[in-house]
């Protein structure tokens, strides 16, 4: 008997946990640019809206008087200027308006990437805040980390809290041969012409050190080169400084899910400059 008792608490906690989870559609679009205040609204929940937002079908948002709002479907079917006050149902396909200006469409990127699939930015931020996050005293590999880089060929950079040490800085292939080693000075290292780096193949990378007191450390983080189609693709979506900040987060995205990482971060250090006290931004943007 109580194993039976057992066994039907399990199936509903497992049923519960189905409606639980059923009981949030996927997102269709994400925020990608935010300006004034903006309500998100789901059933009888009202929360703040905010940048990289994802929005589900069927929720609605608020915009008060003088805010403005893009929303970046996934799907790559465009984006959509809302400009308040207004009230808009978020759709599968579409924003509806329900009060006010109706939505004005725009191509994503300006229409160059055609319709790219986009994930939202929001899982890759809790990535980038644990990366960033590494244990006191440790040297912090900043560029490139376990990311796909355009650099060709790329330069290392790291940190460390203590000053004026020397660094020993280690290449190796994915077969463990050592490519290239040399001493630095400074936290910052290039490789010679006489190293090539082949695409797509996985390198690893280590700094090292040690202190006065005999305490050594040591960091190691991997990397490949992104093939040449892929960087021209990058190079031609680049958006211009003066692009609107839509567009800026769509290439952000859109560089996530290409594993371009370090480049990304790029592109959400400059946004989070442009738009100060942003919490959102400014975490994707750490390093």
């Amino acid at each position: 008997m109580a194993l039976c008792a057992l066994f039907r608490s399990g199936m509903l906690m497992a049923a519960l946990w189905m409606l639980v989870a059923g009981a949030h559609a996927a997102p269709v679009a994400m925020v990608s640019d935010l300006q004034g205040k903006a309500t998100l609204i789901a059933g009888t929940a009202r929360t703040r809206l905010s940048m990289l937002a994802e929005l589900e079908p069927d929720a609605q948002v608020e915009l008060d008087a003088g805010a403005r709002m893009v929303a970046l479907y996934l799907d790559g079917s465009g984006e959509y200027l809302v400009t308040g006050p207004a009230l808009v149902a978020i759709r599968a396909q579409q924003p509806q308006s329900i009060k006010g200006a109706a939505a004005q469409k725009r191509p994503v990127l300006g229409g160059k990437a055609g319709e790219v699939r986009l994930k939202s930015a929001g899982a890759a931020q809790g990535a980038l805040v644990m990366r960033s996050a590494g244990p006191k005293g440790r040297i912090r590999l900043l560029n490139p980390g376990g990311t796909r880089t355009v650099e060709t060929p790329p330069e290392f950079r790291w940190q460390f809290e203590a000053a004026g040490v020397a660094y020993r800085f280690e290449l190796l292939d994915e077969t463990g041969k050592l490519l290239y080693e040399t001493e630095v000075k400074g936290t910052a290292a290039t490789l010679p012409e006489t190293v090539a780096l082949a695409e797509n193949a996985a390198y690893t990378w280590t700094v090292s050190t040690r202190l006065a007191d005999g305490r050594k450390y040591s960091s190691t983080s991997d990397f490949s080169i992104a093939p040449a189609n892929v960087r021209q693709q990058v190079a031609a979506l680049r958006p211009a400084g003066t692009a609107p900040v839509s567009d800026k987060v769509a290439y952000a995205a859109w560089l996530e899910q290409l594993e371009l990482k370090d480049e990304a971060r790029k592109v959400w250090r400059a946004l989070a400059a442009e738009r100060p006290g942003d919490a959102r931004l400014e975490s994707l943007a750490r390093e």
